[in-house]
């Protein structure tokens, strides 16, 4: 399957300026969704917003923010009582049309809104206008809900012009006709094509441009989140086009591409070969393993330029113990001189630091080092995970003994909030260097249904082209999970 961008697509204007603006603020209201989107709500809830559903369940002289739908001039007047600090991102294009509706209104015209009722804009929009029943032939006022189908709005005017003399501020919003005429050029062409619309739904112009593609005959489909995207099945589309609604972050919308290009959101390495590299060269093995840490800064830039969300390195396994002390402690005090030298890399390019295995098994010096990185990068998103004294049977014990201690009843789902780090969705592709066909012992839960690619590089021989090459490979697989 073919995939391609629909240009435009995604954030609006308005909807752009409202997110900037929330997210200079802290501790403060929304009056209703800012957006209809579920990623930006969940991240103004984690800076203190609370959103409420009604002006009067704000405290008398708390700031709140209005959103990009718009109030009805009655809500302002109840903030201006209770002495509310306002702060207005009504789009610019919403309250064109809130003008027009309160200028047919002023002038007597019955005004007709069209779009949906139970929407937060045509609330706002109603909120200007007195309540006139039209007669036939009379003269009216039309306005439009500015997220509604420009086609869907051209046809209905048209319909009501039999029955009324019309006069009408009835277009919808440069940014969402743009990109429902992006939609229908692309529905268009040639072959079998479907369109993925990218947006919650709780989205009018999400939804708006989903019904755009259906009724230009593609096949349409809608996800708000990648565990939805996960289970679409495109069937026989061979172009996919891709576009968002105006309320969907850019982020999410490139995650999506990738995962659609088959760019594994998980990667994991076991990094084999250190030792060897230094013996055939005639070095210490201690030497072979400061190659390989880096190489490891090379790959970790790499995976993020290609937009891989998720690293897992296999740096130190519970077996390692076994080696010879002095090669042990000096991996040991490479790691507390990588995690301080890049502590601020890491900050810098918003990666976060993780750590899996026992800890217990580490030094008090080593385990303080992993502390303070993890904490200095615990809210970011893209992020590097390290397995230290790490084994897979180890971490399923482990699991098992604390599920044990909650007396929970063990099911895969359950078992899995036990591992070191539940959060983190299992890795789609396994990388082993060295020439060794074997997993070690790494991930053995995560991994069950990971695609694997062995190379013979030795780890500090691995280059960003057999990183590519293992990509592509990658790509070309089918990953049916136990399904056809």
């Amino acid at each position: 399957m073919r995939i391609e961008v629909i240009e435009p697509h995604g954030l609006c204007a308005g909807v752009n300026a409202a997110i900037a603006c929330a997210l200079r603020l802290r501790d403060v209201y929304c009056l209703h969704g800012l957006v209809h989107n579920e990623i930006v709500i969940d991240e103004l809830k984690a800076l203190g917003y609370r959103f409420v559903e009604r002006i009067e369940d704000v405290p008398e002289g708390e700031t709140v923010l209005f959103s990009a739908h718009g109030v009805s001039p009655q809500v302002r007047e109840i903030a201006a009582r209770r002495r509310l600090h306002v702060i207005d991102t009504t789009c610019p294009f919403v309250t064109r049309v809130h003008r027009a509706a309160r200028d047919f209104s002023d002038r007597g015209l019955p005004v007709i809104i069209l779009g949906d009722s139970d929407h937060a804009e045509v609330k706002g929009i109603a909120g200007e206008i007195k309540p006139r029943r039209p007669r036939a032939s009379q003269r009216v006022g039309v306005v439009a809900q500015t997220t509604m189908d420009a086609d869907e709005v051209a046809a209905r005017v048209s319909e009501l012009r039999k029955t009324y003399e019309v006069e009408a501020m009835a277009d919808v919003c440069t940014a969402t006709k743009e990109r429902q005429d992006a939609v229908k050029r692309f529905c268009a062409a040639p072959g079998s094509r479907g369109v993925l619309v990218l947006g919650s739904g709780t989205s009018a112009n999400t939804k708006r441009l989903v019904a755009v593609a259906e009724r230009c005959g593609a096949r349409a489909f809608r996800a708000g989140t990648l565990d939805e995207l996960e289970r679409i099945d495109f069937g026989d589309v061979e172009t996919l086009g891709v576009t968002s609604g105006a309320s969907t972050p850019e982020r999410f919308f490139d995650e999506a591409v990738k995962f659609l290009r088959h760019v594994p959101r998980h990667l994991a390495i076991i990094m084999d070969g250190n030792g060897r590299w230094a013996m055939r060269r005639g070095k210490r093995r201690g030497e072979g393993h400061v190659a390989g840490a880096r190489t490891l800064a090379n790959v970790l830039r790499w995976c993020g330029a290609r937009g891989i969300r998720y690293l897992t390195v296999y740096a130190f396994s519970t077996e390692n113990w076994k080696r010879p002390k002095e090669e042990v402690d000096g991996l040991m005090n490479l790691f507390v001189k990588m995690l301080r030298s890049k502590a601020l890399d890491f900050v810098h390019n918003k990666v976060r630091f993780r750590m899996i295995g026992r800890r217990g098994d580490l030094s008090s010096r080593l385990n303080a080092a992993i502390t303070r990185l993890e904490e200095s990068t615990r809210n970011f998103k893209r992020e590097f995970i390290v397995a230290i004294s790490y084994g897979g049977r180890a971490e399923i014990v482990d699991a098992v003994n604390a599920a044990m201690r909650a007396g929970e009843p063990i099911t895969e789902e359950t078992f899995r909030n036990y591992l070191y780090a539940p959060d983190v969705p299992d890795p789609d592709l396994v990388i082993r260097t060295s020439g060794e066909l074997r997993t070690s012992n790494f991930l053995l839960w995560e991994t069950a249904y990971s695609e694997y690619y062995f190379t013979d590089a030795l780890w500090p021989d691995f280059t960003e082209a057999e990183l590519d090459r293992a990509l592509a490979d990658y790509a070309k697989r089918h990953r049916r999970k136990g399904g056809t």
